[in-house]
């Protein structure tokens, strides 16, 4: 299959959218108050849509770097380097075959045994040790990847920032402080980094799960891998091993009813069977010397 051989090659050969609306609105009898409701909050929805500051690509990868100084900061990086660079190898692999695959994507290991990972505007993609220790085979660990990899290509960070308080100040004043920097521009990371650290909105996770299967099948894993990895999930879940991560996504068993219900609209390959057990547990030395 072209697109496996591509992935294999590749581990080891190392403006903003306009949008128009076009409303045909009959008359409103004396009954149809709740019809005039929704047409105001139609209304009001296109307001605000039409408010939202722009963020370029460069701007998101600056608040990114921000962002991932957060991260980094409260966890620590645990210097494997031959994890790392497995990781790193894995995860552009991925990004390569995402939906913008010209984001300069970077990816650490986090110094905790929490099970987590964590996606930054821009491409900065961080995945917890015990994350690490939890995934058995290299299409798991590609499920996760892909999982935080939409994020990023979804903007869900940049998205729930453009609707903070952070950015009612309008464009020119945003611009001006990713420029310049400041503490206009120290607020939205801090803004955008609640955003990471609370939780995203729990639609946001289920599409982050629809477009990993996505990035699987593109890539050539075996893409129910993801599903594996919301099973182990939910192991660790009920064993009261992912607190943070319970409190900040929906429940995995809840990730699965909607996966498989997304599936339906998917148009995917047979799934390839692809695993990658041995080179997965080869290059990943830090499994066997810190569990």
């Amino acid at each position: 299959m072209i697109r496996v051989s591509l992935m294999l090659l590749m581990l080891f050969a190392c403006g903003n959218p306009v949008l128009a609306f076009n409303f045909s609105i009959g008359g409103f009898g004396n009954g149809d108050r709740n019809s005039a409701i929704d047409i105001r909050r139609i209304q009001q929805g296109l307001r605000l849509i039409s408010a939202l500051v722009p963020i370029s690509d460069q701007d998101e990868i600056k608040l990114g770097r921000g962002v991932a100084a957060r991260v980094i900061s409260r966890f620590g990086i645990d210097y494997n380097l031959e994890a790392t660079y497995y990781l790193n190898l894995l995860g552009t692999t991925i990004s390569q075959r995402a939906d913008r695959p010209g984001l300069p994507y970077h990816f650490a290991i986090l110094d905790t045994d929490d099970v987590n990972a964590y996606a930054c505007p821009g491409g900065f993609v961080f995945i917890t040790r015990g994350a690490l220790n939890m995934v058995q085979d290299e299409a798991e660990l590609a499920a996760v990847l892909s999982h935080e990899i939409a994020h990023v290509t979804e903007r869900h960070i940049i998205k729930a920032l453009q609707h903070s308080q952070a950015m009612k100040i309008g464009a020119q004043m945003a611009a001006d402080a990713f420029t310049n920097g400041g503490p206009l521009f120290e607020k939205m990371i801090n803004t955008a980094t609640d955003s990471l650290f609370k939780g995203l909105k729990k639609g946001d996770e289920y599409d982050a799960d629809r477009k990993a299967i996505a990035y699987l099948d593109r890539t050539g894993y075996d893409y129910p891998a993801m599903f594996d990895v919301l099973n182990l999930l939910d192991q660790r879940r009920k064993a009261g091993q992912t607190k943070v991560l319970a409190k900040t996504h929906p429940s995995p068993a809840s990730r699965i009813r909607k996966l498989r219900k997304a599936m339906r609209k998917l148009t995917l390959d047979r799934p390839t069977g692809i695993r990658l057990r041995a080179r997965f547990d080869q290059r990943l030395q830090i499994k066997k010397s810190s569990s």
